[in-house]
């Protein structure tokens, strides 16, 4: 039976820990990726990892534990990432247009770079403004092949021309698609172009509802004929699975 993992929920935002694990067991999930608020992601990034790494403590396994590191902060925001990794937090994420930078901007470089050097998976929230725009992250994963990156919501945020493009022209080896926020009856052209290999189920909760976004995927992709889309590919990643 697969395993199914949900790739990135923002535990916060009115979603607490003991809330998530009651949705996540109606639902059928095993485990999910827990990420930090937005203004953890800009301002209280200490204390977004922390919180959430004594949150993954206390879920018996079933949190995956991310970060945030601003590269506004420079070498504090270096030392910043050390501490959570070493602390278990399995990624890294960025939200650009909450953030205030692109993808392919000289500051976010060192995090990025250091990000491959821990073997720390990246993940890139996207969106209809122009510090998220996919092709930025695209570039990035380009720029640093020694580094995963996951493009968020598959760039397709009113972005779904865009993505279709750059998936199948540019498309780099170290960049997976995450599916949060995209529609599930696009998803199959992500895996036509990506590889089955490199899609990541998400439900993106709670902006969205987590048993709804997982039962409408499932009646597009089902479980069984997709297992890596629904967790085997993000735990390989993860270095949890072959």
């Amino acid at each position: 039976m697969t395993m199914i993992v949900d790739g990135y929920v923002t535990l916060g935002d009115g979603l607490t820990r003991d809330a998530l694990l009651r949705q996540m067991d109606a639902a059928g999930v095993a485990r999910a990726v827990i990420a930090p608020e937005d203004r953890e992601l800009a301002v209280y990034n200490e204390e977004g990892n922390q919180r959430l790494l004594a949150a993954a403590g206390r879920a018996g396994g079933r949190f995956i534990p991310a970060c945030a590191a601003t590269p506004w902060r420079g070498e504090e925001a270096i030392a910043s990432l050390d501490r959570a990794v070493r602390g278990g937090c399995r990624l890294l994420v960025f939200a650009p247009a909450v953030q205030g930078f692109m993808m392919t901007d000289d500051r976010v470089a060192p995090l990025l770079h250091r990000a491959g050097e821990l073997d720390l998976t990246v993940y890139v929230h996207t969106g209809p403004h122009s510090m998220g725009a996919p092709t930025q992250a695209v570039l990035a994963a380009q720029r640093h092949p020694g580094t995963r990156l996951i493009l968020g919501h598959c760039g397709s945020t009113d972005h779904a021309w865009d993505i279709g493009a750059v998936a199948r022209c540019h498309l780099a080896d170290n960049l997976f698609l995450e599916t949060s926020l995209a529609r599930p009856w696009t998803v199959p052209q992500y895996l036509e172009a990506a590889g089955a290999d490199r899609v990541i189920y998400a439900s993106g909760a709670p902006r969205t509802d987590l048993a709804f976004e997982l039962d409408r995927m499932r009646e597009t992709l089902p479980v069984e004929t997709h297992p890596g889309l629904y967790g085997d590919n993000l735990r390989r990643i993860l270095g949890e699975a072959g």
